[in-house]
């Protein structure tokens, strides 16, 4: 298990013995944590919250954001996602909110109408966690250096 260390200095009031003053001193908190794999916080990566702000405006996008997200399961890490249909939502809105879904990292798009969801933002309900991600940094790892050729 990966752990991080974060300090924190808190300042507090002490009294000095010899003067009788108040004297301002910093203490430092260190705070051992386990490294969660999984979950919405993973460094380098958005989280959950920051997504659904850059890419929400309204309630028919937020239907669809959930809509979108909701085609992943614990057994699909790659889902055909197609236009749901204009009772749903606008086409325009639709291509739109993929495109933006693709640009901030929150999709990866496999191919024509086939996308994988990024396990570091978000992982679909008893999912595996490290090997989606592991899965995911080797699929960065090789676009980088195949956008390179």
């Amino acid at each position: 298990m990966d752990y991080v260390t974060r300090h924190k200095i808190i300042s507090h009031k002490v009294l000095n013995e010899n003067t009788g003053e108040l004297e301002s001193k910093n203490f430092t908190e260190e705070k051992r944590l386990k490294k969660i794999r999984g979950g919405f916080n993973m460094i380098y990566h958005k989280n959950y919250e920051d997504v659904m702000v850059e890419v929400i405006n309204s309630n028919k996008e937020l239907r669809l954001f959930n809509w979108i997200t909701n085609q992943f399961t614990y057994d699909k890490k790659e889902a055909s996602i197609s236009y749901p249909g204009k009772d749903f939502i606008s086409k325009p809105q639709y291509l739109k909110m993929i495109k933006k879904l693709i640009e901030i990292g929150y999709l990866y798009k496999v191919k024509r109408g086939t996308y994988m969801l990024n396990p570091y933002i978000f992982l679909p309900y008893r999912a595996d966690a490290e090997k989606l991600q592991k899965e995911w940094s080797e699929l960065m790892s090789t676009k980088g250096t195949n956008d390179e050729k």
